[in-house]
């Protein structure tokens, strides 16, 4: 059986999102814990800063689907001890359709916060290597994500819905992008992987001021320092920066809160304008629970109205891309069926080899018998995946074995 639990910007906001945000360190934990509640076949975890997933498959002989769930929800909950209940921002899904059809609408962009955002498809394949080191999946998830990558680079290909330059970052800096003056305005930038990237690319086409870039580890700036006419500053200096920048974007791996009330308070009166945090790390880099006059926060559930807007402006791309998001889905599951027949089939040719080696001469027949056993095998083959309707007809299935197999 597969399941899936997903807790995503649609239902959960973002002080939850972050709780369940999980790190690459807690994989193999969340996989053996699962596994000694109930028996897995297969676990593949993904984690971003809007949606944390857990795709998963059970024996087929597990006594409860509902038990699974349960054990999921309980292991994520004992360890990021949450205890207010996590249901109501969980969305279940069953069975291979319809879990292969949301894993194969999400790499494609349909279910991004910001549609035809493609920044998905690295997070996937990161995921993936990730739970196949730890040897964590099992055949039909894999699979599911290989077809899902497969599915992302072809609809990329042949539909519009990526064109525009759209990602969670762009949107941020389109919100704050209507200001005045803005070739005045200096910026500050947290951070420096690729969400940093795609924003301070952004930046620099709305042609905005003075941008100063620091992070933890200053030497995974330097390709940004090389690319851009950014200015450094000390990782721990940049809070002196607070007092003089106009915006301040993060977008950090952190564990922790960079920013709180505490660093806020006595910067508020000193400013004689605005500053604009834009906050787009899972966790929150910013956590402030006061209201200060020159500050403005800028987060991803603040994001939300632009997720209208880009898609009504992609409909006509968004209907394309589920169209063959369909096929992917139905060539995913025709796969999955076929794998049930695997065990006949080898059963059924080797019974007829059996037979066939009784065959008087079979060892000195120059290959004519072996030629009429592979031409009458195939025959017979295509003949069951007809019959049994590629695996899905299980009572025909039952009586092939019975015919081939029981003395």
């Amino acid at each position: 059986m597969l399941g899936l639990i997903s807790l995503n910007y649609k239902i959960a906001p973002v002080k939850i999102r972050e709780l369940f945000y999980i790190y690459p360190d807690e994989y193999q934990k969340i996989f053996n814990e699962i596994n000694e509640r109930v028996t897995l076949k297969g676990l593949f975890i993904i984690s971003t800063c809007n949606r944390t997933e857990l795709y998963f498959e059970t024996t087929k002989n597990q006594t409860s689907h509902n038990k699974t769930y349960h054990s999921v929800i309980m292991t994520l909950s004992k360890l990021k001890r949450f205890n207010d209940g996590l249901r109501p921002y969980i969305k279940k899904k069953e069975g291979s359709f319809e879990i292969s059809e949301h894993l194969f609408r999400l790499s494609s962009g349909l279910e991004s916060m910001i549609i035809g955002e493609f920044q998905i498809v690295e997070q996937i394949k990161a995921s993936y290597n990730i739970c196949k080191d730890k040897k964590m999946l099992s055949p039909a998830i894999e699979r599911m994500i290989q077809k899902s990558l497969e599915a992302s680079k072809f609809i990329r290909t042949n539909t519009e819905i990526d064109k525009g330059g759209i990602s969670v970052s762009s949107a941020a800096i389109d919100q704050i992008g209507n200001i005045d003056n803005s070739e005045d305005l200096s910026i500050l930038c947290v951070g420096a992987g690729r969400t940093s990237k795609l924003s301070i690319k952004q930046l620099f086409s709305k042609k905005f001021g003075k941008i100063y870039i620091t992070n933890r580890t200053e030497a995974n700036t330097t390709h940004l320092l090389k690319k851009f006419d950014l200015n450094l500053v000390k990782f721990s200096e940049w809070k002196s920066k607070l007092e003089s920048v106009d915006i301040i974007i993060f977008s950090t791996s952190s564990k922790k809160p960079l920013l709180t009330d505490k660093d806020l308070i006595h910067i508020d009166s000193k400013r004689n304008k605005k500053i604009i945090l834009v906050d787009l790390s899972v966790p929150r880099n910013i956590i402030i629970n006061n209201k200060y006059d020159n500050v403005e926060l800028v987060d991803l559930d603040k994001l939300k109205d632009k997720v209208n807007e880009n898609y009504n402006r992609r409909i006509s791309e968004v209907k394309k891309a589920e169209k063959l998001v369909e096929k992917y889905v139905i060539e995913y599951n025709q796969w999955l069926d076929s794998r049930e027949l695997r065990p006949s089939i080898i059963s059924i040719k080797k019974e007829i080899k059996s037979l066939m080696s009784n065959t008087e001469n079979f060892e000195n027949s120059n290959g004519e018998v072996q030629e009429i056993y592979d031409k009458f095998s195939d025959r017979l083959v295509k003949k069951i995946i007809s019959v049994s309707e590629n695996g899905k007809n299980t009572e025909a299935l039952k009586i092939i074995n019975k015919i081939f197999t029981d003395d």
